[in-house]
């Protein structure tokens, strides 16, 4: 029994942030034997609390939260204990490697608990957030689901929900766009100006705004936006970057570039969405581009405001938002068909070739030969982001390097944020381990480390559903191929529209028998492929993929015509 001093004095501790102290007094005076599960999970609470939590400290707060769970398994106390050991191993795995083995034991007491916890929103949000972690679709799909319908989800978790749809095959745009809609209502409504009220007839130029959180060269959008930010005439438009680039002391890496090329730049980072729409007023904005996306969902709420006359959704996030006050999607005539118009509730406004145009980089382009020539073996290669490698994209690389008896895969991840090892062993089940070859993204930190490997990679795979962008841009940059699958929404016919617009079409398939098909044709015709390699290779960058200066001719003739409208 803990003495109600003792007690006190621990929640009092715990009350000043004296977490240490908290920690002390326990060891001091409560034997384990003693120790309440409650307590177990308050002491684990205060390890990873701490300032500066170490490898041991993350450790022993896993402990002690599995031991609040075994205490009190079908209590409150076992409730905590249990999220609080998900959420622990996620963290503690992102930053140690040694904890990863933690994640093992994580999925085993979410089997356990399940039934007991699932409709508790906490227990689920650790969990999809443990199986997102682990790549695993399946889980997270069924934990989504199970999100959706809770009345308990805070509405993020909704969103995001419904977000993770586009990684995944069983479903469709009707469905999505639905679901979005009817949660973006739910989106927080701020005050603006009645638009009659902030004189834009007084504007000598088109105001033109663009809001994201990532104006900076560390981030793909960059590529993109710069030329299309560079050429826009400064007779016609006047242009504002509305930025919520977190960094700290707002210094933030790789941004000088893209300040230059504004007329103004406007950190707004440090201000609640209310007094944001209050600043962007007061530039008296004809045309406002969101390019973020319900990615950051605590600012496209923004976008619940009728801030100017024209509002649209561009570059950063290849689906609808469903918020009803974006009047328009800038998209292409491969992505979104005229029949598919009807499927997302924005107005499609197309460029005439691709809805996105790439810079390049500004390190020298040489041409390199073909990876095979030297190694004696063919690669395969993806550098996307691992989310994306569904497990219909396992299937079909597994089956590619099954058919491919001299070959091997590379891979590396865009992002940390997941087990990577977790993709090796899927592909176990084919056969095909030995032949992939995992790269770890922090080896390749800087950019031209990363797009110089592509020199290690004969034939590039793109994803699907959820298609590569930045990657595919890349990959043909350095004059390696790409084979995609034209998919069925925007998000999944991105590769397609890309390739499209290169004028290789023998790269597009339209079915997955089809693109491995035409990956197996390659190795086995590798005459034909270094001809389509070289012939790429000097040809691409006169395509309209990296034609900047007319894709912004265009964009700026799109922005022209809906502001007189």
């Amino acid at each position: 029994m803990i003495s109600s001093y003792i007690k006190q004095k621990i929640e009092s501790s715990f009350a000043k942030k004296e977490y240490q102290e908290v920690i002390d007094i326990s060891d001091k005076f409560i034997e384990k034997k003693e120790r309440p599960p409650g307590l177990a999970c308050l002491i684990g609470t205060c390890k990873f609390l701490k300032k500066e939590k170490n490898l041991e400290d993350l450790k022993s707060a896993l402990d002690y939260f599995e031991e609040a769970y075994k205490k009190d398994k079908e209590g409150i106390h076992g409730l905590s204990g249990i999220t609080n050991y998900i959420n622990t191993s996620v963290f503690g795995a992102k930053r140690y490697n040694q904890l990863s083995i933690y994640l093992n034991k994580a999925e085993k007491y979410y089997n356990e608990t399940r039934d007991n916890f699932e409709k508790n929103i906490h227990f689920l949000t650790a969990s999809k957030k443990l199986f997102s972690y682990q790549l695993d679709k399946f889980h997270q799909k069924k934990i989504s689901e199970k999100i959706l319908i809770n009345p308990e989800s805070p509405l993020s978790e909704k969103i995001d929900s419904i977000f993770f749809q586009n990684y995944v095959f069983d479903w469709s745009q009707k469905k999505y766009t639905d679901q979005i809609k009817v949660h973006s209502k739910n989106l927080p409504i701020y005050n603006a100006k009645n638009l009659s009220e902030i004189k834009l007839d007084e504007n000598k130029k088109i105001h033109v705004g663009f809001v994201s959180a990532d104006f900076t060269d560390q981030h793909s959008i960059f590529y993109f936006l710069k030329d299309t930010l560079k050429y826009m005439n400064r007779d016609i438009f006047k242009i504002y970057l509305f930025s919520f680039n977190r960094g700290k002391n707002n210094e933030i890496i790789g941004q000088e570039e893209i300040k230059n090329l504004a007329d103004e730049f406007i950190d707004l980072e440090q201000y609640d969405n209310q007094e944001c729409i209050d600043l962007i007023q007061k530039k008296k904005i004809n045309i406002l581009i969101d390019v973020m996306g319900i990615t950051f969902f605590e600012r496209i709420s923004l976008f619940n405001a009728r801030i100017a006359p024209v509002q649209i959704s561009w570059l950063a996030y290849c689906n609808t938002n469903g918020i009803e006050n974006i009047d328009y999607m800038i998209a292409d005539q491969n992505v979104i068909s005229k029949k598919e118009e009807e499927l997302y509730p924005e107005k499609i406004l197309k460029m005439p070739e691709i809805w996105n145009s790439h810079c390049g980089y500004t390190f020298e382009r040489k041409p390199h030969e073909s990876p095979f020539k030297k190694n004696n073996y063919f690669t395969f290669g993806s550098l996307n982001n691992f989310h994306k490698i569904s497990d219909e994209v396992i299937e079909a690389w597994g089956k590619i390097l099954q058919k491919c008896e001299n070959s091997k895969l590379i891979l590396k991840s865009s992002s940390f944020d997941c087990n990577a090892e977790k993709i090796k062993h899927k592909f176990e089940k084919l056969g095909v381990e030995h032949k992939i070859d995992l790269l770890d993204p922090k080896n390749y930190a800087y950019k031209n480390d990363h797009i110089n490997l592509y020199k290690n990679i004969d034939l590039a795979l793109d994803t699907f559903p959820y298609n590569g962008v930045t990657t595919t841009f890349e990959a043909l940059w350095m004059g390696v191929p790409v084979i995609v699958l034209k998919g069925f929404n925007f998000n999944s016919k991105c590769g397609y529209s890309i390739i499209k617009n290169s004028g290789y079409l023998d790269l597009i398939s339209n079915n997955i028998e089809e693109y491995v098909e035409k990956a197996v044709y390659f190795y086995n015709n590798q005459n034909d492929f270094l001809k389509l390699k070289s012939d790429l290779y000097n040809k691409i960058l006169l395509t309209s993929l990296f034609k900047t200066k007319k894709f912004s001719e265009n964009f700026c003739n799109l922005l022209i015509k809906v502001n007189k409208n």
